[in-house]
């Protein structure tokens, strides 16, 4: 009778973890697609409200379908005097959230004029983003196992890096900038906000948040970002200089520019 009875534990036990395992396959854990349109803003103006930048841009998924009216604005980020980044968010009902950055220009005059250098620093969707993991599909940044698929980031906004001397900083943006734009035509190009930065042992740092664009003849940015890799590791635990490089390979297999990032651990 005992024998009985522990065959049907284990037939039970046997069928509770085939069902797990079965809902870990089945259950959505790939982020929804942000996709710009050819009526969303090519500039920026400091007037502009939310409404105006998340105009033309939406969001899908493969699961919930139009998701767009999870669309919102994380930050906009002044890169320089004529050149802002904005990030988008979206989420499905899993909680899977995608992150989607363009890059702006904008009037040098009505952004001195109007002071802004970041927006929002600590939004709502970023709170939300902080509290949880977050499912960002993005290739692997730090080893590019992936081909598609889906990672976990920790979305809590990397602290500022400085450049560690005008000097370098400007030599190394002058001469990867240069190689960019020195791409064939075909080929896609990747631009970076630093390439050349400092910062201090025990901080972190979040690799993904120093690309600022990504072009290219035919396919969208959207599909691009999907695509970079990024070579290289940086141990922040460990003072040192550390070199980590970004490229993209577009639908037609052409490859961009090497786009290399210094950041000196001290």
């Amino acid at each position: 009778m005992a024998k009985k009875w522990i065959a049907v534990m284990l037939v039970v036990c046997v069928g509770l973890a085939g069902g797990v395992v079965y809902l870990r396959t089945e259950s959505d854990h790939k982020g929804p697609e942000i996709v710009c349109s050819d009526q969303a803003a090519k500039e920026y103006d400091p007037s502009m409200s939310d409404a105006d930048l998340t105009q033309g841009i939406t969001a899908s998924d493969d699961v919930d379908g139009d998701v767009t009216d999870t669309l919102t604005v994380e930050s906009v980020y002044e890169v320089d005097d004529s050149h802002v980044v904005v990030t988008y968010v979206a989420k499905d009902k899993s909680n899977n959230i995608t992150k989607f950055k363009r890059n702006l220009d904008a009037d040098p005059e009505e952004m001195r004029d109007s002071g802004v250098v970041k927006r929002g620093t600590k939004s709502d969707a970023e709170t939300e983003m902080d509290a949880e993991p977050t499912q960002v599909p993005v290739e692997d940044v730090e080893t590019g196992d992936s081909e598609s698929g889906s990672i976990d980031l920790s979305l809590t906004p990397t602290p500022e890096l400085t450049p560690a001397s005008d000097d370098p900083a400007a030599l190394a943006e002058q001469e990867q900038e240069a190689k960019a734009d020195a791409m064939p035509s075909t080929s896609p190009k990747i631009y970076l906000t630093d390439y050349y930065v400092t910062t201090s042992v025990g901080s972190s740092v979040n690799l993904l948040s120093y690309v600022k664009d990504i072009q290219d003849d035919t396919d969208e940015t959207s599909e691009l970002w999907k695509r970079i890799q990024i070579t290289g590791q940086v141990n922040t635990a460990v003072a040192g200089t550390y070199t980590c490089t970004y490229y993209v390979v577009d639908t037609a297999g052409n490859m961009s520019n090497s786009a290399e990032l210094t950041v000196v651990v001290e």
